[in-house]
C-alpha cells in the first residue's frame, strides 16, 4: 500500500459543522446606489461644514459633539480635529458631573493619560462616596458608567464607580422617558466599550435622529457616510466570496468550517474604515485558512500525517507535498500562496522582505497545535511561546 493509501485508510473523525447560512449567490446580488464617484463631492462638503462646527464649538458641547461623531462612525474623517480639542480640553477643570464622565472617557479612549481622580471632586465623608444627590441624575450616571469601563490594572475605585451607577440607574428604570430608559438598558447590557463600531453607528443614527438637540448636518454626515462605507463592505464580501469559491475547501475539505462571512464581521469589527479594505480582506482570508488547519489538527488529520504536515510548513517549500496525503496537499498550497502572496504585496509596497516571519509564524503555530495532539498542555504551550517571543526579543 503507498504511503497516500495508507493515510487515507486511517479513521475519520467529524465535528458536524453545520454548513453556512451565507448563499454565495444572496451574497453575489448585494447591490447599493451609493458609491463614491457619485457622492463623493457631496461627502467632501459635509465633511467640510463638519469642520467648521467642531472648530467653533467650545467646551463642553465641544466633547458632545466628538462622542456624537464617533457613536455615528463618522469620527475618522475629523482625527486632527479631535486631537486639538482633545488636547486642549485634557486641562480643562469645573466641568459638570456628566461633561466630567464623558471628558474621562474620551480622553482614555484616545490614549490619554488622565487619572480617575477627576471624580473625587463629586465625592464627600471620609468613605468617599459619591454625593447622594448624583443617585438621581441619569444622565451623568449613565456618563459615569460609560467612563468606568475604561479603568486600568489596579484601578479599584473604577470598579466601585461602575457598581454605584448600575445600582441607581437600575433603580431609575420606569421612572424616566422611554428614550431614556431604551438608552440606559442598552448600556447596561452592552457597555459602549463592548460595542462592535460599525453596529454601534447604524444603532446610534435612528437614536440620534430622535434627539431633539440633533446637528441636522451631522446626521446627514452620517447617514451618507455609513451607506457609502457599506457599499465598501460588500463589494469586498463579494470579492472574497469568489476568492473561497475559487479555493474549493469548502468542497475538497468537508471537515472543516465554512465561516467566510463570520470571519470578515470578525476583521470588520476590529477596522472598518474604507481605508483600511487590504487589512479587512487579508485579515478574512487567514482566519478562513486558520479554521481549516484548526480543524485538521484537531479533528480530522491523525498523528503521523499531523506530523508530515508540520515538517512541510517548516520547509516552506512545494515539494514537501509529496509527503502529504491528497487532502491536506490543498491547504497547504492554499496556506503557501496566501503566505507568498502576502509577502509580495509587502515587498513590493514597503520593500521589506517578510516571507522568513511568515513562515516562522506557520511553523510556530503548527507545532503548537501538534504539541496539544500530543498532549502537551496549555501550560507547556504558553513556555513554548514565552520562549519563542524573548528569544526573538519580545518581552
Amino acid at each position: 500500500m503507498s504511503k497516500t493509501n495508507k493515510f487515507q485508510a486511517k479513521e475519520r473523525r467529524s465535528a458536524n459543522y453545520h454548513p453556512s447560512v451565507w448563499d454565495p449567490k444572496l451574497i453575489e446580488s448585494l447591490s447599493t446606489p451609493y458609491n463614491y464617484e457619485v457622492y463623493g463631492t457631496k461627502l467632501d462638503n459635509l465633511k467640510q461644514e463638519a469642520r467648521k462646527l467642531l472648530k467653533s464649538t467650545r467646551d463642553p458641547s465641544s466633547l458632545k459633539i466628538i462622542d456624537s461623531l464617533r457613536r455615528l462612525g463618522v469620527a475618522y474623517h475629523f482625527e486632527e480635529e479631535i486631537e486639538e480639542i482633545l488636547n486642549l480640553v485634557h486641562f480643562n477643570e469645573g466641568l459638570d458631573f456628566y461633561t466630567t464622565a464623558l471628558k474621562f472617557r474620551l480622553l482614555r479612549e484616545h490614549g490619554y493619560r488622565i487619572s480617575s481622580n477627576v471624580f473625587d471632586k463629586f465625592k464627600c465623608g471620609e468613605e468617599g462616596r459619591f454625593m447622594e444627590k448624583l443617585s438621581k441624575d441619569v444622565i451623568g450616571l449613565l456618563s459615569l458608567y460609560e467612563a468606568s469601563h475604561y479603568g486600568m490594572h489596579g484601578e479599584d475605585d473604577l470598579e466601585e464607580t461602575k457598581q454605584f451607577c448600575v445600582k441607581h440607574l437600575k433603580s431609575l428604570i420606569g421612572k424616566m422617558d422611554i428614550k431614556l430608559t431604551k438608552l440606559v438598558q442598552e448600556s447596561l447590557e452592552f457597555p459602549l466599550r463592548w460595542r462592535m463600531p460599525r453596529l454601534e453607528a447604524r444603532n446610534f443614527i435612528n437614536l440620534y435622529e430622535m434627539d431633539n438637540a440633533k446637528s441636522s448636518l451631522l446626521l446627514e454626515l452620517a447617514k451618507l457616510d455609513y451607506n457609502l462605507v457599506q457599499s465598501v463592505h460588500q463589494n469586498e464580501v463579494k470579492e472574497l466570496t469568489k476568492w473561497w469559491m475559487d479555493l474549493g475547501l469548502k468542497e475538497k475539505l468537508k471537515f472543516s468550517r465554512d465561516r467566510l462571512m463570520e470571519n470578515y464581521l470578525w476583521a470588520m469589527g476590529i477596522v472598518s474604515e474604507p481605508r483600511f479594505s487590504n487589512c479587512r480582506k487579508g485579515l478574512t482570508k487567514f482566519v478562513c485558512l486558520l479554521s481549516v488547519i484548526d480543524d485538521m489538527y484537531d479533528i480530522y488529520g491523525s498523528l503521523d500525517e499531523l506530523k508530515h504536515f508540520t515538517d512541510a510548513v517548516d520547509r516552506w517549500d512545494m515539494k514537501a507535498t509529496d509527503e502529504l496525503p491528497e487532502y491536506m496537499k490543498i491547504c497547504y498550497l492554499a496556506m503557501f500562496n496566501f503566505g507568498n502572496e502576502i509577502a509580495y504585496d509587502v515587498l513590493r509596497d514597503h520593500g521589506l522582505n517578510v516571507i522568513s516571519y511568515i513562515k516562522e509564524a506557520w511553523g510556530n503555530l503548527c507545532r503548537s497545535y501538534i504539541w496539544w495532539k500530543r498532549g502537551g498542555s496549555m501550560v507547556d504551550i504558553q513556555r513554548h511561546w514565552t520562549s519563542t517571543c524573548k528569544m526573538h526579543g519580545f518581552q
